[in-house]
């Protein structure tokens, strides 16, 4: 594996979801994420802690996927660090194919989990087999080696308008923002980006998600857009000779919108040809 695979995602399946996905109706993320986990043989784990009330949330998800056919989710219990030390991590990740990370709170997320036997663990099932991990609003933004905590939905971007913070560090050198349209957060995340323009910035809209496997193919799934923010090609960044709460200037910013189906190349930073279905018509 080259070192560009190497430093953006650490290995297996990544399932980034924008948050609000459904999990009464059609449920298709739900399904992707179990399609990807092993169908009906999936084993799946719930990890809640980054919720406010974590017994429900992981009430709902194991409902959720009792209703989709499995059979027996395993939940992470706990509500503190300690909690999360005293869980027998091995035991909990034995046999398991599918995580999946619950929103809340992402700085709770990793606060618990950050430097413990069961991160350790899980990263190195990520890295070493083909699980899947996911991840929903706090979730997904938790996924990234540098994670938006807080940030303001500003009419324009502005020095103060994100904070920044280490995540749990599956995506490395990728910045994701959730409830992305719907919470108006592209000025924040163009803030994210121009603090180091190496990052990508991955905005993604509720009920929609992306997957990104180590080959650098990003694919976009579900009702709502991914918004991409590339500043790789930025000529010009007066964000650090601003004061702390102004506006700046940013030239050379790339952005794309993708929707279901549309494909990106998140090492080399270039939409790929959208499949057949989804090309005009030739009308010559």
């Amino acid at each position: 594996m080259n070192e560009s695979h190497d430093r953006e995602v650490i290995g297996g399946h990544l399932l980034v979801i924008g948050g609000a996905e459904d999990k009464y109706n059609e449920r298709r993320i739900l399904k992707k994420f179990l399609e990807l986990a092993g169908g009906d043989r999936a084993e799946v784990l719930i990890v809640p802690v980054a919720s406010d009330y974590p017994e429900f949330a992981a009430d709902v998800y194991t409902q959720a996927f009792r209703n989709l056919g499995i059979a027996s989710p395993r939940v992470l219990r706990a509500t503190t660090r300690q909690d999360v030390f005293q869980a027998d991590a091995n035991d909990l990740l034995e046999g398991v194919t599918g995580i999946f990370i619950t929103g809340g709170d992402q700085m709770r997320l990793v606060s618990l989990l950050g430097g413990t036997d069961f991160a350790a663990k899980m990263r190195q099932m990520v890295r070493e087999t083909n699980i899947v991990l996911a991840g929903t609003s706090a979730g997904a933004a938790g996924m990234s080696t540098s994670m938006i905590v807080r940030g303001e939905a500003a009419s324009h971007p502005k020095k103060d308008a994100v904070r920044l913070s280490p995540g749990l560090g599956f995506l490395k050198n990728i910045i994701i923002d959730q409830h992305f349209t719907e919470r108006g957060r592209i000025s924040r995340l163009i803030t994210a980006v121009s603090y180091n323009p190496y990052n990508l910035g991955i905005g993604i809209d509720e009920n929609t998600a992306i997957i990104l496997d180590p080959n650098g193919v990003m694919e976009v799934f579900g009702q709502g857009s991914v918004t991409v923010v590339d500043g790789s090609q930025i000529t010009y960044n007066e964000i650090a000779e601003v004061d702390e709460h102004d506006a700046f200037g940013v030239c050379g910013v790339q952005m794309h919108i993708l929707r279901d189906g549309l494909v990106y190349q998140y090492i080399d930073r270039h939409p790929l040809q959208p499949k057949k279905e989804f090309l005009l018509p030739d009308l010559g």
